[in-house]
């Protein structure tokens, strides 16, 4: 059935310019149940993002103003959108285009020309992995995005003083590209442990860590430690990182990889950046709004060289 576990219908929304195919698909997912939101472009679909939160976005790569990749990488950077599973359309002639659309960030393919029954299908199954997804990380088992959203949530309505740290591997994915996804996620799990290890080691009374999902985490810990744990976070990942690479590139710093242009480009060790919120006094208004900023706060650590613990000193900073 085309609906939520408490009976809503799922929402989709459909980024496609032929006229024709939209409205075909518009047609076939609405007698399955299914709410539908269409847009004609690129930016029309980004728009149709600040209105509704789909269950799943249907995503045509051949657009006529921005295409189908870019609208693909601002969804997935975009945190109020970072979850929804994207499914692009692509044609059989349309080569290489599979590995491109991964790298900005698609979930699933659908062919064309669309099969209705073969997309109601892939449509129930990615948003049913999703949201199995949501709820606990299952390589590292930690609590995922629903349940992490909705502790950072409680601790906001509740009022009381803590920290809260955003963390992101730098390099992650250059590593996975080199290595394999299998030795990536032997890192991840890793770093999920020496998190874990970081907060045992400043003797939170009141932590909670989350796996937001590729390599972002969050932990939430009494303010007066979240400093403490951030650091002692990028101590470890420093002193053993290199660990995870082959015995020549630990030896010169560094790998190669060629990009897609032909370019070959140098990567060094990965880096580890974290981004500390410090909530004492007054709270913003929403888990977005925290989120949003310590993404902010996490890219200007990203700028900085080498990991970096970056701690945000102002005041209100939702209110700038």
């Amino acid at each position: 059935m085309s609906q939520r576990p408490n009976g809503e219908k799922y929402t989709v929304l459909v980024v496609e310019d032929s006229a024709t195919l939209r409205q075909m698909i518009t047609m076939s997912l609405q007698e399955r149940g299914y709410l539908v939101t269409s847009a004609p472009d690129g930016i029309t679909g980004l728009h149709a993002l600040a209105e509704i939160t789909p269950d799943a976005i249907l995503l045509d790569l051949n657009l006529p103003d921005i295409d189908g990749f870019e609208v693909c990488k601002r969804m997935k950077a975009d945190s109020r959108s970072r979850n929804i599973p994207i499914l692009v359309m692509t044609s059989l002639g349309e080569s290489g285009f599979e590995i491109m659309a991964i790298e900005a960030g698609a979930d699933d393919f659908v062919a064309k020309p669309v099969d209705p029954l073969v997309l109601d299908a892939r449509i129930q199954m990615i948003v049913r992995r999703m949201r199995r997804e949501r709820f606990s990380n299952a390589l590292t088992g930690l609590p995922a995005n629903a349940l992490t959203e909705e502790h950072i949530a409680f601790r906001l309505t509740r009022k009381r003083p803590f920290g809260a740290i955003f963390i992101d591997i730098d390099g992650f994915r250059a590593f996975n590209k080199r290595y394999g996804f299998s030795r990536g996620d032997l890192l991840l799990h890793h770093v999920a442990e020496l998190i874990s290890e970081s907060v045992r080691y400043a003797e939170c009374e009141d932590a909670f860590t989350g796996h937001l999902g590729a390599d972002d985490f969050v932990v939430l810990c009494e303010p007066d430690k979240a400093e403490e744990v951030a650091r002692q976070i990028v101590r470890a990942f420093d002193l053993d990182v290199m660990d995870y690479y082959e015995d020549e590139d630990r030896e010169r710093g560094y790998f190669m990889l060629t990009s897609r242009s032909g370019t070959a480009v140098k990567h060094g060790p990965m880096t580890i950046s974290a981004a500390v919120m410090l909530l004492t006094d007054e709270f913003p208004d929403s888990v977005i709004t925290l989120t949003d900023i310590g993404q902010e706060l996490l890219t200007y650590a990203r700028s900085q060289s080498g990991s970096t613990v970056a701690v945000e000193r102002r005041a209100r900073p939702w209110e700038r």
